[in-house]
């Protein structure tokens, strides 16, 4: 997918009456908004987004921008549906009159709406049909649209944005309807039937409907008072559209009908901030003073994690194991993204087994991997390799062989590089499969040592390639010898390009079980060690800010990862969404 541009508005602007700054608008907060929403777009499932706001505060504008630019910009298809359009028509609210309460008579509260189609509409839409009815509510008239006159979706909708001034509301305790909230409520319903009956509807069939929403939007108005003003304008712009009609107000018969809204409206205003993806507050004059989005004060869990010893068993490297484990996390949303030793080559092998398609990270942070169109942007400074984004971090294993010849040319004796190494021999020494051996031969960036000297000789290496600028690692089985590069630092890349993609905050997991894993645990927010019996300098490296596991790779890993408070509210979550 490439970047997405800024819409041209020019014709959306004349279209809504609106002025030059709902350019800036659209740029400081409906773009960032739609990207919110795609991130919380679950894959291959159609997605309902419920927009709320008060009469006059832009919510149908804004409901025709956000479909405007997420059909000019994603491979997606969306349409906008307002409550208004499934009001019940003259004569059956004139019904309601004469049988309920003669309040009902008026369009717009709960009671006045085909609750029935709406939610007929929804589902279909929902469920992928094609050439599903979109009713259509004719406010000069007052009355619907004829149905030969309906227009109809003509291919598969993914996104629904549906909008309208009680979307998502919540029905009132029985207590709160007692005292009038407006002179008519006082004067015309003064025994409580209407706003009774009204809010027994909310509470009912419509949040059947509304609990289809998979994301909610609010449009907040500074208060109620500033509703009549805004309800006035779009009045005045429909009369001078279309000219007065049997559904159009004065400025006294207006105010007299905002009166049916006021209940919830300020019900609305109280408490529905609290519970909505995206809150936009507006001032006085409907700019838009701040967006709250609730995803930016979620942090997202993201797992960097070794393998050998850590999520991998360090004598047999079973996957099968892992595998359901994985799966889950996968399906919460959780990104585990592998941080290793080991080669692109074997990476790539052991994705391919376990049905892991994630970024990650090779050779002691040496290069980074991401998947091709991961993200919506390729970031700066990758290269094409193989279906993936290549980043690398460091040089290539030339410049190695060659400092170790000039700066250790004395320890040459005593120290055999794993690139010498033939596939069986390799296997014999790690247990790995032959052919998976010939995988971790092909280095591009790293040539571990196998060091045979003594412990003076070893440390007398650790010196020289010290001196040297390296890094010298010392692993469960290898040396490894780095340079500018670790997987910290590579984590840390990886985190950036995470930021620059998602507007959520992250907070960073990290698991290892040797000291090649020091500098990851180091730049997490969360170090868990993964206890390896057959560690031995694993004593070295613990600290006190880092968990240890009980038990060793992989029911070490699966236990601690599970035991996290932020991974149990995520399996939580989605145990819940499922229910629902």
């Amino acid at each position: 997918m490439q970047e997405a541009n800024v819409v041209d508005i020019t014709p959306f602007l004349a279209k809504h009456q609106l002025p030059l700054k709902y350019q800036y608008l659209s740029e400081q907060f409906f773009i960032p908004l739609a990207h919110d929403i795609l991130s919380a777009k679950m894959t291959g499932q159609p997605m309902l987004v419920a927009i709320n706001g008060c009469q006059g505060s832009g919510k149908t504008t804004l409901a025709d921008f956000l479909v405007t630019w997420v059909n000019s910009n994603t491979e997606f298809n969306s349409v906008s549906l307002s409550i208004d359009d499934f009001y019940l028509s003259r004569d059956a609210r004139n019904e309601l009159a004469k049988d309920v309460h003669p309040l009902f008579a008026s369009r717009g509260v709960p009671g006045t709406h085909d609750t029935q189609l709406m939610e007929q509409t929804l589902s279909a839409l929902l469920a992928g049909k094609v050439g599903v009815p979109l009713p259509q509510f004719d406010k000069l008239t007052d009355d619907p649209v004829p149905k030969d006159h309906w227009s109809s979706n003509q291919k598969p909708i993914d996104i629904v944005f549906f909008e309208g001034w009680c979307v998502a509301s919540t029905p009132q305790q029985p207590y709160q309807l007692q005292a009038p909230v407006n002179e008519l409520e006082q004067l015309e319903d003064a025994d409580g039937i209407w706003r009774r009956c009204v809010n027994s509807c909310l509470a009912n069939e419509y949040q059947n409907v509304f609990a289809m929403a998979d994301y909610t939007i609010m449009l907040k108005a500074p208060s109620f008072e500033d509703v009549y003003a805004w309800r006035l304008e779009q009045e005045r712009k429909l009369i001078a559209k279309k000219g007065q009609g049997q559904g159009t107000f004065d400025e006294v018969s207006l105010k007299r009908f905002i009166s049916h809204f006021e209940r919830i409206t300020r019900e609305n205003l109280a408490t529905l901030a609290h519970s909505v993806d995206a809150l936009l507050l507006l001032d006085t004059e409907r700019d838009i003073t701040k967006m709250e989005l609730l995803a930016d004060q979620i942090a997202q869990p993201l797992i960097f994690t070794d393998l050998d010893g850590t999520l991998l068993d360090h004598d047999s490297y079973e996957c099968e194991v892992i595998k359901p484990f994985l799966a889950k996390l996968n399906d919460t949303g959780v990104n585990v993204i592998f941080n290793t030793s080991k080669t692109f080559a074997e990476v790539t092998d052991i994705q391919k087994g376990l049905d892991h398609h994630q970024p990650f990270i090779v050779e002691n942070g040496a290069a980074v991997y991401i998947p091709k169109d991961y993200f919506k942007v390729k970031p700066i400074g990758c290269d094409d390799y193989k279906g993936y984004w290549r980043f690398a971090m460091t040089q290539s294993t030339d410049k190695l062989h060659e400092d170790l010849k000039q700066y250790a040319s004395q320890f040459s004796h005593c120290v055999r590089l794993f690139s010498q190494f033939s596939a069986q021999e390799i296997a014999e020494l790690t247990g790995l499969p032959v052919d998976k051996s010939e995988l971790a031969l092909q280095r591009q960036y790293s040539d571990p040592v196998c060091f045979s000297g003594s412990d003076e000789e070893k440390q007398g290496l650790i010196d020289a390639m010290s001196q040297a600028g390296y890094e010298v690692l010392v692993g469960g089985r290898f040396i490894h010898l780095t340079k500018g590069n670790n997987k910290g630092l590579a984590q840390k890349w990886l985190l950036n390009q995470f930021k620059k993609a998602y507007r959520n905050p992250f907070t960073v997991i990290a698991l290892g079980d040797s000291q090649n894993d020091v500098a990851m645990l180091k730049a997490a927010d969360t170090a868990i060690l993964i206890n390896n019996p057959g560690s031995q300098v694993q004593s070295q490296i613990l600290q006190k800010a880092w968990q240890l596991s009980e038990k060793p790779a992989p029911a070490g890993w699966v236990q601690e990862v599970s035991a996290l408070t932020i991974i149990k509210a995520r399996f939580a979550a989605k145990q819940e969404q499922s229910h629902g």
